[in-house]
């Protein structure tokens, strides 16, 4: 008795499971009422397809993947091989090209199947709900999740072309071990690109999505040989390949190799690059002049929001293109990895190339890997004498209109009570401004201050860009670097270009431009010139820090004949500093610990800056 109620309620199952699909597509096609409702309520404007982007270096060459949870290459459906594109609609949706979005004949065998079973084992998906699955909902089989996949399969038809639909589908079916999309499919499994495979292996790959975890070409072989076998077969019915192509194929030995997938080979970099990107963003949309303007809660979101809509664009497919040069930033991160665990100390080294106002490389740490806290643009650090060309000295030659050759005393000198000794209690009675620099007497940088006045000292140094520069920073300790929170490598290094660019600053840019998957301009920054001081000041500067390595504090440098720069400690060695330029780059070192403590002796980053410098030209020519 039971087995025929059984009997009887499939057969009604079925019969009114027909007519209803038989019914909705036919209102489907005939009744506006139902479509302008359906436009309404079912929104397929928008497909949140996530993708990978990327980032290229200077010459236009990929260094870098930003994946997705969802590691995906997203291709336009022309870069797919024709049998790729044939060997799924042989095998999941024959009639794509015909119906709309909903195959009602495929519905009634569906409901048969899981009537029989009391449950849903088969979906009788086109390809259109399957795209329509991956792209929208999740993969769990429940009754009303089908309803919404019939009512947005509908309406993605009404949308886009079929050839969108299949390229939306390709690019988002699932094939195991996280990989998403027949061409990231090729590459991970193939390594090479999907337009290259055979047809052979073509008919492989497109056998693991049926079931990824039974067909793992890599754990099963044989399961993916039998269904590929099938898929030739289908191919071969469908008339989309001939017999001798099927033969041809089904004799051919199909192997595959997972690729590893590579770590990002330069996170220093990359990582900066996705920094700068966000500045980008909030720059060309608007979001930096909102922040500016809102406090508390209010800015916390918006920063929050920024995030989000930063994030949306790194998985939207885009190409960031960059300033790297892979050849320094290679020789960089090796040098410095060496030379820091070696001696067990951290640091940070950016070298930028002022000619073309491009950030040319840089490492963020003794042993950085993507994502970790990288020092050249995070760590914020007392600069010490390093920021005296930038806040003491270049403003009081300018506003006073003085010659480096005015002398100046270098005895103690106090302002509002603070009273800062020169390094080893040196004092004369006095010296001309360009040995008070060469040789960093901390009292003459604290009197040629408090000449100019405070106001007027920072009004130039904010000039430049420092994320952390604080009111409270305005004091005369700033004059040997004691600020609240410091600045980063980054920050400092950039700003030390004002040197080679005649008194003018343009901030350094990693990035050129950004690119849509379309190769459609996004984002670029604009021109941001900001003129610091008059180029007769910068003349003058540029001569008084060819003397500190010609005969002060970085004479150690001296055997390079282009070279000039300023050294840098804070109290007790926590931290040491050189910042120097030739012709064409502009290289800041820092060194230190991240919980700071003093450096042990003869680690000073001087003595790293000598190492690195002559290794600029190994691949370049002199400037």
């Amino acid at each position: 008795m039971r087995k025929l109620l059984g009997l009887i309620w499939i057969l009604l199952f079925i019969t009114s499971g027909a007519v209803v699909s038989w019914l909705f597509i036919k209102e489907l096609s005939s009744t506006q009422a139902l479509s302008s409702f359906l436009e309404e309520q079912v929104d397929v404007s928008s497909v949140p397809i996530a993708q990978n982007s990327y980032v290229t270096d200077h010459k236009g060459d990929q260094i870098a993947e930003y994946r997705t949870e969802e590691d995906r290459r997203y291709v336009s459906l022309s870069h797919f091989p024709e049998h790729a594109r044939a060997a799924f609609i042989a095998t999941e949706d024959q009639k794509f090209y015909e119906h709309q979005g909903v195959d009602p004949l495929g519905v009634v065998r569906a409901l048969i199947s899981n009537a029989s079973t009391g449950s849903i084992e088969e979906g009788a998906s086109t390809i259109t709900q399957q795209a329509t699955r991956n792209i929208y909902f999740s993969h769990q089989q429940t009754y009303e999740r089908k309803v919404a996949e019939v009512l947005f399969a509908y309406q993605l038809e009404q949308s886009y072309t079929k050839n969108e639909i299949l390229e939306m589908y390709m690019n988002t079916i699932y094939f195991g071990e996280g990989i998403y999309g027949f061409e990231t499919a090729s590459h991970s499994y193939f390594g090479r690109s999907s337009s290259d495979l055979s047809l052979a292996q073509t008919a492989f790959l497109a056998a693991v999505p049926a079931n990824p975890s039974y067909y793992n070409p890599v754990e099963h072989p044989e399961r993916t040989r039998e269904r590929q076998l099938w898929i030739l077969e289908k191919m071969n019915e469908a008339e989309v390949i001939t017999a001798e192509e099927k033969m041809s194929a089904s004799e051919e030995t199909v192997s595959v190799d997972l690729q590893e997938r590579n770590a990002n080979p330069y996170p220093d970099y990359t990582d900066y690059v996705k920094h700068e990107f966000k500045q980008l963003v909030a720059k060309n949309e608007g979001w930096d002049e909102r922040l500016n303007q809102a406090e508390g809660s209010e800015k916390e979101a918006l920063s929050e929001k920024l995030n989000i809509r930063t994030n949306q664009l790194l998985q939207s497919g885009i190409t960031i293109h960059t300033t790297m040069d892979t050849d320094i930033q290679n020789m960089l991160i090796e040098k410095s990895r060496s030379y820091w665990q070696q001696r067990g100390i951290e640091g940070a080294a950016v070298i930028i190339d002022h000619r073309a106002g491009a950030l040319t490389a840089m490492s963020g740490g003794a042993d950085y890997h993507e994502y970790e806290f990288n020092r050249a643009f995070q760590a914020y650090r007392q600069p010490g004498s390093v920021w005296k060309p930038l806040l003491v000295y270049g403003p009081y030659l300018e506003e006073h209109e003085r010659s480096i050759h005015q002398l100046v005393s270098t005895k103690k000198y106090c302002v509002a009570s603070y009273c800062p000794a020169n390094e080893g209690g040196a004092a004369k009675e006095r010296v001309t401004i360009k040995l008070a620099l060469a040789f960093s007497y901390n009292t003459s940088a604290l009197r040629l201050m408090h000449q100019t006045g405070l106001e007027a000292s920072f009004q130039y140094l904010e000039k430049f860009e420092w994320a952390e520069l604080t009111p409270a920073d305005r004091q005369y300790a700033a004059a040997l670097g004691g600020v609240e929170r410091g600045v980063s490598p980054v920050e400092l290094t950039s700003a030390y270009t004002v040197f080679s660019n005649d008194g003018t600053y343009e901030p350094p840019r990693a990035i050129t431009s950004v690119t849509d998957a379309d190769g459609k301009l996004l984002f670029e920054w604009e021109s941001q010139e900001t003129t610091v001081w008059s180029p007769e000041t910068n003349d003058q500067m540029r001569e008084v820090l060819r003397a500190t390595v010609v005969s002060g504090t970085a004479s150690s440098l001296a055997v390079f004949a282009d070279v000039s720069g300023k050294t840098g400690t804070s109290n007790a060695t926590r931290d040491s500093w050189f910042a120097g330029y030739d012709d064409r780059y502009t290289v800041g070192v820092w060194h230190g610990y991240d919980d700071p403590r003093p450096l042990p002796p003869d680690n000073s980053a001087i003595a790293f800056w000598k190492t690195i410098y002559p290794m600029l030209y190994e691949k370049n020519e002199q400037p």
